[in-house]
């Protein structure tokens, strides 16, 4: 039975390391005197390491650092395998770090620049880390939104400096087309890459340690192609500016679409040298196969079914990707009996994972690591990838009764369809390690940060750390320290742009005891919501598209809100008459437009604050407020208030449970 690690409070280290030597007591307030830095290498120094290293530490003051690299083995790009092990030793004569390659060097001076950030360079620390999972990725849907190369260039900053080592790009979708092909111009929406552009991000990534994989997803999630070559359809379709599934598929029978594909994936694989190559394979909507003559025809012909057919349709295209020298990854739709050897991406669960296990499959995590549902940062933290099947689907479970997501238990209920054809997988549980995605319907680059950064780290931690890393008040205490070593703070960020938009300093402070709706509530909207969980979901009745602005308030707050988590250690009633207080000073100023979408949240937010007060004066029983409080802290509009939440699990239990 694993035991919970114990992690010292005050090394602010995000990933935490393997295993980790503190200083002596009498060692623990020294530091190392601030002085130039100067690197020494020895062993086997490296071109791209020495580069790289002297320009990330030349920011600090550190003295002397030698650097030792024994394996003379030069690889110039990262790769699965690749060793990222290192050992940080802090002396009174100045820093030592060994790694037996390159890419070890690069994950132990992410840790020392942490350590320096926090000036916790004190003589007698040595840390010797390596990580748990050799994939530790972050998708990025580049396709509903475009992100220029400049963001990207931050995130693989950002990935690097919390050791995550894969960026995945999802590069096609309906809505847009972001390769440039040559054999195929027409592809390419308004805003797409050029190849220059993904060969310096591949190049500028491989010097931080980070693979960039790429995903063309097919045969579904195809509109964008079938706008620019229609032949490759069974159908006519048009441009699309909505989000979710679409029913536009690629033609699985015609000979010319896997010569057309052929050629397109090996201008992907000529720009990206990656060993892996993600084919996509997600909600295929079968409908235009079934209704089309010669299709369907070939189902009666071949007693195959939809299923049947995108397997018959993947099994050529993982020939395709093995003909170019790459190996396919797919999302676990293309789960199936007879599936060809292909890495499987789970997100549909704990199920799927011990579904492509069965069938021997490598399996990347993605399921409990979703950003863009606005979870907070410990439930994303909680999920290991190797948990078994009976541990995961009781965390699943448990998700409905937490009171901040008690207004979308409907929707977790939802999701346990895709628990059906589970299987009780045997063997021991090992994944290649996992991914954290984010989906860019709700996301454009001025709001990148605040949702990436805010809880990306945490999934950092769970894939690099030990499985006994599980101590949640350190996590949220490293993990804010970690956003000084990011490219962008999340909170400040967030509270900077809610400036820009007009928000002043009193309005900022009540606006931050404020999230978003959870789950996909935002983006269905209440009537696609309904209808999704009725089984007939409504598309045309959501309420955001492809040329939605993104600029109200609900766009640039984080996911979870760490004001109220903070408001949260003081008692309840301390903490209601600071929200009056808070409010008041809103009274007391001229009204804001942009706050007249959040009446109904603030009001529910006063009342709740109200509430707790006229409890402790003795003026309501706690059962009636218990009963009131749940009705205030139900969302308002696309709002939650925070403290509300906080507050129901106060008068639940008679304490405030962090």
């Amino acid at each position: 039975m694993n035991t919970d690690l114990t992690i010292e409070p005050s090394l602010l280290l995000m990933p935490w390391p393997d295993q980790i030597v503190l200083p002596t007591d009498s060692e623990a307030g020294t530091r190392l005197p601030s002085a130039a830095t100067t690197i020494e290498w020895l062993g086997h120094p490296s071109p791209q390491a020495e580069e790289y290293t002297e320009r990330a530490l030349s920011l600090f003051s550190l003295g002397q650092i030698q650097i030792s690299i024994s394996d003379a083995t030069e690889d110039l790009l990262p790769h699965l395998s690749m060793d990222e092990s290192y050992i940080l030793e802090v002396m009174e004569s100045g820093v030592s770090l060994s790694a037996s390659s390159v890419w070890g060097v690069l994950r132990g001076v992410a840790s020392l620049i942490q350590l320096a950030t926090k000036n916790q360079l004190s003589p007698g620390l040595t840390l010797t880390d390596r990580p748990r999972f050799p994939w530790r990725g972050l998708l990025l849907d580049v396709a509903r939104h475009y992100f220029p190369i400049g963001s990207l260039i931050s995130v693989v900053d950002g990935l690097a400096a919390v050791k995550m080592n894969v960026l995945h790009l999802h590069l096609s979708d309906d809505q847009g087309f972001r390769f440039p092909s040559a054999a195929f111009p027409r592809l390419a929406s308004e805003e797409h890459y050029t190849a220059d552009q993904l060969r310096g991000l591949v190049a500028y990534a491989a010097e931080r340690g980070v693979r960039v994989v790429p995903e063309l997803d097919m045969p579904g999630h195809v509109t964008s192609w079938l706008v620019a070559y229609p032949k490759w359809g069974s159908r006519q379709t048009s441009e699309s500016r909505r989000f979710g599934v679409h029913q536009a598929c690629l033609n699985p029978l015609d000979d010319e679409v896997y010569q057309s594909i052929e050629t397109l994936l090996g201008e992907v694989v000529d720009i990206f040298p990656d060993e892996y190559l993600h084919v996509g394979g997600d909600e295929v909507n079968p409908s235009w196969w079934q209704s089309d003559p010669t299709i369907a025809a070939y189902l009666e012909e071949q007693q195959m079914s939809a299923q049947d057919l995108q397997n018959e349709f993947l099994t050529r295209i993982c020939a395709i990707v093995e003909r170019l020298g790459k190996r396919a990854v797919g999302w676990d739709e293309v789960l199936h009996p007879g599936m060809p050897k292909c890495v499987v991406q789970n997100w549909r669960g704990a199920t799927t994972r011990d579904r492509a296990l069965q069938l021997s499959r490598s399996v990347i995590v993605s399921a409990p690591y979703y950003l863009d549902l606005h979870y907070p940062a410990d439930i994303h933290y909680g999920f290991d990838p190797e948990a078994s099947q009976a541990d995961w689907l009781e965390r699943e479970d448990a998700l409905q009764s937490d009171p901040r997501l008690l207004h979308i238990a409907d929707g977790i209920e939802w999701t346990k369809q895709w628990r059906n054809n589970s299987i009780e997988f045997e063997g021991d549980v090992r994944a290649l390690g996992g991914e954290a995605c984010l989906w860019s319907e709700l996301v454009n680059p001025d709001v990148l940060s605040t949702r990436l950064w805010s809880r990306l780290p945490v999934v950092a931690e769970r894939l690099w750390s030990p499985s006994s890393c599980r101590d949640i008040g350190s996590m949220y205490l490293r993990l804010q320290a970690c956003w000084q070593c990011l490219p962008e703070n999340p909170e400040e960020t967030a509270r900077e742009k809610l400036s820009t938009i007009g928000l002043n300093g009193p309005e900022l402070n009540v606006v931050s005891l404020l999230e978003p709706v959870k789950w996909y509530g935002r983006l269905l909207g209440k009537r696609a919501l309904e209808a999704r969980l009725a089984g007939t979901e409504m598309p045309k009745a959501r309420p955001y598209q492809v040329d939605t602005p993104l600029n109200r308030i609900v766009d640039f707050l984080p996911p979870e809100s760490l004001a109220a988590r903070r408001l949260n250690a003081v008692s309840p009633f301390t903490a209601a008459r600071q929200v009056k207080d808070l409010l008041h000073a809103l009274e007391e100023m001229q009204p804001n437009p942009l706050l007249l979408e959040l009446e109904s949240v603030l009001s529910a937010l006063d009342s709740g604050a109200d509430l707790l007060l006229a409890l402790q004066a003795g003026d309501c029983s706690a059962n009636a407020a218990f009963e009131q409080m749940q009705r205030l802290a139900q969302p308002q509009d696309e709002y939650v208030a925070a403290p509300l939440i906080y507050w129901c699990r106060f008068l639940s239990n008679g304490s405030l449970a962090g």
